[in-house]
C-alpha cells in the first residue's frame, strides 16, 4: 500500500484529499488506502457536506473547489459520453470557473518575462481593466503603434506550474482508484487522465493556439461570410497571445428581438455550415463553439475566436463517420454496426445480435419524427452512450465531435430554432465519401501497399533460407502419430487456398487499379493503345481467373 510520505506534492495531495471527504468521498479515500496515511484525517466526519444535493452535483462542486486543472478534467470528461453515465454529464457541462482577475503589474512581469522588452516597445496604448478573466490567462486591449488594435491574452503568473502539480496527482489517484476500487476498469481513468493531459498542455502553449487559427484561417479563407482573427506573431510566445481585435458582438451579447427573423436564420446558417465542413470535410475544427466565441460582425459575417481546444479527423474517421451519419439518415441498422465497426474497437466477445437490437430499439425510439425535429448532436451523443454500454472503445476524436455538435446546435437554437444541423450535415455525406474514394487517395493507398508488398516480396527469399536451414539441422526424426494432425492438414490447405485467393485477387486489383490512373491521370496517348478497351478486358480477365481459382479449391476440397 502506498505511503502518504512517498508521495509526490504531499501538500497539495492533502489539499485534495480533504475536499473529496468534505463533499461527501471519504469512501473513496479509504478505498484507495490514504484515509489511514494523512495525518488528521480520522478526525474529520465522513459525510456529504450537502447531503441533500446528488452524488453528480458534488462532484461537480469538488471540481470547481479544486480549482482550473479539476475543472478542465471535468470539462472533457462532459465529451465522454461512450463511458460516463448522462446524469454525471449533464452536471460537468455545468462546470465554470471561479477566479480573480490577477494585477496588470504581474500581466506586465509576465509579458516582459516572455518578450524580453517592455509592453511599450510594443503598444502605444494598453487597457489596464482586462477585456476577459479565465482560469489560464487575461484578455486585454491595446493598440499597436501602427494603429491596429488587438487583443492580447497574458497567461496568469504560475499557473503552468500550479496544472503540473495537480496532473501528477491525477495520474496518481486515477492509479490507485484503478487498482483498489472494483468497476472503475471500464472508465480507463489512467487512459482519460493522460488524454486530459495532453490537452491542458496544448492550451498552455499559445503558439499551438496561434498555429491553429492560422490553419482554421486557411480552410475558410474563400468563404466571405467567416472571418478568421489574424495574429500578431511579433508579439505572440507560449505565453502570450496577441491577435487582431474583432469589432463585433458575441452571441451573448447580441439583442435577437432586434435581429429579424431573416438574419437570424443566414447567421445560423453561415455557423452550422462552417462547423459542419470543418469537421466532415477539412477534419481540423473548432471544438468549443460556446456563445462567447462567435462573434457577429457589422456585415453579418461570422468571426471564430478561441482555438485553444480543436478537434482532429483523419481521412479514414471522417468517412466512417460520414458513413455512420449516412446510416442514421437512412435508417440503416446494418450500415451504422459496419461503421461503429470501423470506428470503434470492438471487444472480442462482444454480443452482436444484442447490439444490433439495442440500435434498432434506438432508431425507433428518435426516428419516430421528422428528421429536421431532431437534435443531431444529441442523436450522436445517445448512441455512442449506448455503444458504450457493450465496452466498445472510441476515440475521443469522435466523442468530441458529438460534444462539439451539442454545443452549436444549442447555440443555433438561439438565433433558429427551426434549423436542423441535419439539413446541413446530409448533402456532405457524398462529398465526404467522394473525398474518400477521390483518385489521389486511391493513388496514394496503392503506393503504401505497393511499398508494404514489396517489401514482403524482398524479405520472402532470406526467410526460405532461415527456415530450410532451421530443417536441416534437425538430425534426429521421430514417428509421432496425432489424431489430429489430418483435421490439421485440411485446415492448412483451406488456409493456404484462402491466402492464394487474396493474393490473386490484390495482384489483380493492383494491376486495373494502375490501369485506371495510368488512363485517368496520364498524358495523351499518341499511339491510341490506352483507346483500346483496357478495362473490360481487365475485368473478364479477372473473372478468368477468379473461376479458375475457385474450381482449383473445390476440387481440391473434393478430394480431401
Amino acid at each position: 500500500m502506498i505511503k502518504y510520505s512517498q508521495l509526490k506534492h504531499a501538500g497539495r495531495f492533502q489539499q485534495i484529499i480533504r475536499a473529496l471527504i468534505r463533499n461527501g468521498f471519504g469512501f473513496f479515500v479509504q478505498k484507495i488506502g490514504l484515509f489511514n496515511e494523512i495525518p488528521g484525517l480520522q478526525r474529520m466526519r465522513v459525510k456529504e457536506k450537502q447531503p441533500h444535493k446528488s452524488t453528480e452535483e458534488r462532484i461537480r462542486i469538488l471540481l470547481e473547489e479544486l480549482g482550473p486543472s479539476f475543472v478542465k478534467l471535468g470539462q472533457i470528461a462532459s465529451t465522454r459520453n461512450d463511458i460516463f453515465p448522462p446524469a454525471l454529464i449533464q452536471e460537468l457541462e455545468k462546470l465554470q470557473d471561479h477566479v480573480t482577475e490577477f494585477p496588470l503589474d504581474e500581466a506586465q512581469k509576465v509579458f516582459e518575462t516572455e518578450m524580453g522588452e517592455p509592453l511599450s516597445t510594443y503598444f502605444a496604448s494598453f487597457r489596464e481593466q482586462p477585456l476577459a478573466s479565465a482560469s489560464i490567462g487575461q484578455v486585454y486591449r491595446a493598440e499597436t503603434h501602427d494603429g491596429n488594435a488587438v487583443a492580447v491574452k497574458i497567461q496568469r503568473p504560475g499557473i503552468q506550474r500550479k496544472i503540473e502539480i495537480d496532473l501528477d496527482i491525477l495520474h496518481e489517484l486515477a492509479g490507485l482508484a484503478e487498482r483498489h476500487i472494483h468497476g472503475l476498469q471500464r472508465y480507463h481513468l489512467p487512459t482519460l487522465v493522460k488524454e486530459f493531459s495532453k490537452m491542458i498542455r496544448r492550451e498552455l502553449d499559445y503558439t499551438i493556439e496561434g498555429r491553429n487559427t492560422e490553419k482554421i484561417y486557411q480552410q475558410t479563407a474563400e468563404d466571405p461570410n467567416v472571418y478568421i482573427p489574424a495574429i500578431d506573431w511579433r508579439s505572440t510566445t507560449q505565453r502570450v497571445l496577441t491577435m487582431e481585435l474583432i469589432a463585433g458582438k458575441n452571441i451573448n451579447q447580441l439583442d435577437l428581438s432586434s435581429i429579424s427573423s431573416e438574419r437570424r436564420r443566414h447567421i445560423s446558417e453561415i455557423i452550422a455550415n462552417t462547423l459542419c465542413r470543418q469537421i466532415f470535410i477539412d477534419g481540423f475544427y473548432h471544438a468549443d463553439p460556446h456563445p462567447g466565441n462567435i462573434f457577429i460582425m457589422k456585415d453579418d459575417a461570422v468571426a471564430f475566436l478561441d482555438f485553444g481546444m480543436v478537434g482532429r479527423l483523419n481521412s479514414d474517421l471522417r468517412a466512417s463517420l460520414a458513413k455512420l451519419v449516412m446510416g442514421i439518415l437512412r435508417k440503416n441498422t446494418d450500415e451504422i454496426m459496419y461503421a461503429v465497426g470501423k470506428i470503434g474497437n470492438m471487444p472480442p466477445g462482444i454480443n452482436r445480435p444484442a447490439l444490433k437490437k439495442e440500435i434498432e430499439e434506438f432508431q425507433d425510439l428518435y426516428f419516430s419524427t421528422a428528421l429536421q425535429e431532431i437534435q443531431f448532436g444529441k442523436v450522436i451523443n445517445d448512441l455512442l452512450s449506448l455503444i458504450g454500454d457493450f465496452d466498445i472503445e472510441i476515440p475521443h476524436d469522435i466523442t468530441l465531435v458529438a460534444k462539439s455538435l451539442v454545443t452549436a446546435e444549442s447555440l443555433i437554437s438561439t438565433l433558429d430554432p427551426d434549423i436542423s444541423i441535419i439539413e446541413v450535415v446530409e448533402p456532405l455525406g457524398p462529398e465526404i465519401l467522394r473525398q474518400h474514394y477521390s483518385v489521389k487517395r486511391m493513388k496514394r493507398n496503392l503506393h503504401s501497399y505497393a511499398l508494404e508488398y514489396m517489401d514482403i516480396i524482398g524479405d520472402l527469399p532470406d526467410t526460405i533460407k532461415k527456415m530450410t536451414a532451421t530443417m536441416e539441422k534437425g538430425k534426429l526424426h521421430h514417428d509421432v502419430e496425432i489424431p489430429e494432425m489430418q483435421l490439421l492438414g485440411i485446415r492448412v490447405s483451406q488456409a493456404a487456398n484462402q491466402l492464394s485467393l487474396s493474393i490473386l485477387l490484390l495482384a489483380v486489383s493492383f494491376i486495373l487499379g494502375a490501369l485506371i490512373l495510368g488512363i485517368t491521370l496520364g498524358a495523351p496517348d499518341p499511339s491510341g493503345l490506352l483507346q483500346l478497351p483496357v478495362l473490360e478486358i481487365g475485368f473478364i480477365l479477372f473473372f478468368l481467373l477468379f473461376a479458375w481459382a475457385m474450381i482449383s479449391i473445390l476440387w481440391k476440397r473434393k478430394k480431401q
